[in-house]
């Protein structure tokens, strides 16, 4: 099977510290896969990780958060959405037009599991109670932005081919669980993950037909 495969790079995001979204839009995404096995995804976390990850925890405090990372920074890649697919099945080519557009991207989301919670201020989310200076010292929410512009390109799809447009991506993980304390009493508890978007663009792929 013939394969053609091109990227286009519409994005190419620094390791910032930007904006947030709530509870994680890239958990929409058809699929995320990690570079390095045997890492997870908070919502594919068992009650086994829970509590093994809640057994690393160092203790009570007076108040405030103990927490633990499971997962630190560990790179990922992702397929967000299949835009388009086109068929030729017939005898003579077919030529499509695309508009491929850039705007503004919000490039670090966050999921909460239990009770932590996700508040959010305007376009700036965060965890609540003061997680966020625990897993994400140096954050400062900020929104990358980037000025729209639209691409137009035509695509010739020759006889007993396929063509498929997908946005693909690149982004780092980092999760783990925390318990947050008020005079010793536990008040909070749950896990946490940030995903940072590293790098996203289209994929234009031509496929023989069998």
């Amino acid at each position: 099977m013939k394969r053609i495969r091109v990227f286009l790079l519409v994005l190419a995001i620094c390791l910032a510290n930007p904006a947030d979204i709530a509870a994680g839009e890239y958990l929409t995404y058809q699929d995320i896969t990690f570079r390095r096995a045997g890492q997870k995804l908070l919502r594919d976390f068992t009650d086994y990780d829970y509590n093994r990850a809640y057994a690393a925890l160092s203790g009570r405090r007076f108040w405030g958060w103990r927490t633990h990372t499971v997962t630190n920074h560990e790179p990922v890649t992702f397929t967000q959405d299949t835009l388009y697919r086109v068929k030729n099945e017939g005898t003579t080519p077919i030529t499509k037009d695309f508009t491929f557009k850039m705007t503004e991207q919000t490039s670090t989301q966050i999921s909460a599991s239990g009770n932590i919670g996700i508040e959010a201020s305007g376009d700036i989310r965060g965890f609540r109670t003061g997680l966020d200076a625990h897993v994400r010292p140096s954050i400062s929410y900020e929104r990358t932005t980037y000025i729209e512009e639209n691409l137009d390109i035509s695509i010739t799809v020759d006889p007993s081919t396929k063509l498929t447009i997908a946005v693909y991506g690149e982004g780092l993980v980092s999760n783990g669980v925390g318990r947050h304390y008020r005079f010793f009493r536990n008040t909070r508890s749950g896990g946490w993950e940030v995903f940072v978007l590293t790098a996203e663009y289209y994929s234009i792929e031509k496929e023989t037909l069998e």
